[in-house]
């Protein structure tokens, strides 16, 4: 079967359409509890960890290791649901946390501005221009976020297999076009994608091991692995007046990545830059 992502707008419908499809499907449903699995893994509350995630681009600025560590661990929760195959996910750019995974069904849904602002002054009791004034503030947060992140802006339909306008459309229809796409052969799994997940969830595991290591925390790394081989890429200030040496880096690097579980061998990549120029 298949992972489906559910991407939308603030009170656009996406929890009521991931709860259905898992219904109806017999998947795994999993959206904010994704945060909270992150933050018991790092020792924060959820709220401090939502709003750090979900913080625009002007603080993460200044907070770029904690960025890094936030956004690594989240999408080590979303891997570790995510390696049996099935699952519904909503929120928080399942598809970019995914991005490069397999028999991933990427869905957008749109619902008119007047909808949302109902949903918004009926859930909040907030009046009309409040409500609108809600929305936009959400919508802009997001887009600056994903940007700022990803270098895409999320509304970009080319990001999605299928753009859902609910309109028009009911949840229950929605549930139902999902539902008959995702069982098509072009997101059936295999055994070659049940390897791709185990590799990518051991990835995420170094790379948070890596991003909560006080050493190695403030160097940002891409992690590939491959049945339990590990390449580390990454760039380190050559040596230098403090006496940091690139090779010191890779030695702990190294020992970082090994102490993870599944992890077999390591095999670091690690380019030298002038930290004074």
């Amino acid at each position: 079967m298949a992972i489906i992502t559910i991407s939308r707008g603030s009170m656009s419908g996406g929890e009521t359409l991931a709860q259905c499809l898992a219904t109806e499907l017999g998947y795994p449903c999993v959206g904010r509890d994704i945060l909270v699995e992150a933050a018991a893994k790092l020792g924060v509350s959820e709220e401090t960890l939502s709003r750090k995630f979900e913080r625009s681009p002007g603080l993460w600025g200044r907070l770029t290791s904690d960025r890094r560590l936030y956004v690594i661990a989240v999408q080590a929760a979303l891997a570790e649901h995510a390696r049996a195959g099935d699952l519904v996910y909503h929120g928080h750019a399942g598809h970019l946390l995914l991005k490069g995974i397999p028999n991933v069904l990427r869905v957008r849904l749109i619902v008119p501005l007047e909808m949302r602002v109902r949903a918004v002054m009926e859930r909040q009791h907030l009046g009309h221009d409040a409500a609108v004034e809600y929305i936009r503030a959400v919508d802009e947060d997001r887009i600056r976020w994903t940007k700022f992140l990803y270098g895409v802006d999320w509304r970009d339909p080319s990001l999605y297999d299928l753009v859902l306008n609910l309109e028009n459309m009911s949840i229950r229809t929605a549930c139902a076009v999902v539902s008959h796409a995702v069982v098509q052969a072009e997101y059936a799994m295999s055994d070659a994608t049940r390897r791709r997940l185990q590799d990518f969830h051991l990835a995420c595991q170094v790379k948070v091991a890596l991003a909560r290591n006080p050493q190695t925390r403030g160097v940002e790394f891409e992690v590939q692995a491959d049945d339990g081989v590990v390449d580390v890429f990454g760039e380190m200030p050559a040596a230098g007046m403090l006496g940091r040496t690139s090779h010191r880096g890779e030695e702990e690097i190294h020992r970082t990545a090994s102490a993870v579980e599944g992890v077999t061998a390591v095999r670091v990549h690690i380019k030298e830059f002038d930290a004074y120029h």
